[in-house]
């Protein structure tokens, strides 16, 4: 059941919207920024354009950031199949998602499982005018955006949603986990941000809108490791709270089907020929044997803040506390249950398990408002970790190993500075 909703102060006009977001552009960030986040800590309630509005600020201020960064690691593929659009032109950008690759093979013809990449570069290419600054933050701006407006949507059917939405979206924005990883895991979370969306949209709503089919499909089509959620908008009774039993039965069914799952695949993919249709099933089927344990091995640190608090969080509400849960709430839950589960039952697939470790980062602020029935409490925690997430993000910021503009930098130049700094040298 859909939380009841206070009065609200008046609407924001569309002008005054985009008035305040190229304002917020403009002024030095070491303004901007601290103003809002203030202003939006002062408020109990914001009309739904007010809540646009600091989203569209939050993005910003992070796709600027993103647009310094020099590519480096995975992402220099992501950055070569974007400079080759004029070259190899739309149909071969779906064949070649992985830039590098044209070099190496020019001749392929097989469209890969993960075409919507090679859709957004064509697209963003010309989009961007060429300029790779500029399609680094729009692609971070999206991805900021569509979980923001998903977790909008979830909030929505808490009590007293105002401080769950702000500090959610600042939770997120300031982990530098997060944020260090948008461009450099691109398809991964640009896949989980869509579906991120979908899923918030899903448990207010309560049904799937053709819009939101459209948009599972995109996910699943940008990066395969989203199917793990498509049985949640299938399977109904998910969509509410489960029995003991049912939670148990559900779950070690789950679990089993995740360690049986690549002979599984192995089986089905056997013989075939691998297509965009068959690619999800073939990357499950060579998981166990697609590992590099060096570079893609869970930290102990980061199972321990990120991991266990979640898990304890939802066991504690599932199952001690799930009749006070609204059938949303539950959805949310047994995802996140669900996917913690799987990350465990990974255990033979390390690379894999890294990769769904990442994905559960963006489901803190759907998580975070339920450490306490307490609603004076609740506000009080999640206000005490946004600040602690903005204070660690520039403690950390110039200890991330990927290079983007310098600190001081990203704190006093305005976000239009940052995005035209032209900081790094892009060539090809």
């Amino acid at each position: 059941m859909i939380a009841s909703q206070p009065n609200i102060p008046q609407r924001m006009g569309h002008g005054e919207l985009i008035g305040l977001f190229l304002l917020f552009l403009i002024v030095p960030s070491a303004i901007s920024l601290p103003v809002l986040i203030l202003y939006a800590f002062s408020q109990s309630q914001f009309s739904k354009t007010y809540y646009y509005a600091f989203f569209l600020c939050i993005a910003a201020y992070f796709a600027c950031i993103s647009a310094t960064k020099a590519p480096n690691g995975d992402q220099v593929q992501y950055y070569y199949a974007y400079r080759n659009v004029p070259d190899i032109g739309f149909w071969k950008s779906l064949i070649y998602i992985y830039g590098l690759d044209y070099y190496a093979n020019p001749y392929m013809t097989t469209i890969s499982g993960e075409f919507m990449n090679g859709v957004y570069n064509y697209i963003g290419y010309y989009l961007t005018f060429g300029y790779y600054p500029l399609f680094a933050a729009l692609l971070t701006f999206v991805n900021y955006m569509l979980v923001f407006l998903g977790l909008y949507k979830f909030c929505l059917t808490l009590k007293k949603p105002h401080i769950p939405m702000v500090c959610g979206v600042l939770i997120l924005a300031f982990f530098y986990l997060y944020f260090q990883y948008i461009l450099q895991i691109q398809k991964q979370f640009l896949g989980q941000s869509i579906m991120m969306y979908v899923l918030g949209n899903y448990a207010y709503y309560g049904k799937m809108s053709k819009k939101l089919w459209i948009m599972t499909v995109m996910a699943v089509f940008t990066h395969a490791s989203t199917l793990l959620f498509v049985p949640f908008l299938i399977f109904k009774p998910l969509h509410r709270r489960l029995t003991k039993t049912g939670l148990l039965l559900i779950a070690g069914a789950f679990v089993a089907l995740i360690i049986m799952g690549p002979s599984l695949a192995g089986n089905i993919v056997s013989g075939a020929n691998t297509s965009a249709l068959t690619y999800g099933v073939s990357r499950l089927a060579q998981s166990e044997t697609n590992n590099d344990t060096e570079t893609n091995a869970l930290v102990l640190s980061q199972v321990i803040v990120i991991y266990l608090p979640l898990l304890l969080i939802v066991l504690r509400k599932l199952w001690m506390e799930r009749k006070t849960l609204s059938d949303s709430n539950a959805f949310i839950l047994n995802v996140v249950l669900l996917l913690l589960l799987t990350i465990i039952a990974m255990f033979r697939q390390p690379m894999a398990q890294y990769r769904y470790f990442m994905m559960i980062l963006a489901f803190m602020p759907f998580v975070y408002p339920f450490i306490t029935n307490n609603i004076k409490w609740r506000n009080r925690i999640l206000k005490g970790v946004s600040i602690v997430m903005i204070a660690w993000f520039y403690y950390q910021f110039e200890l991330i190993i990927w290079d983007y503009a310098p600190e001081i930098d990203i704190i006093i130049k305005s976000p239009v500075m940052l995005l035209f700094g032209n900081y790094y040298t892009y060539t090809i």
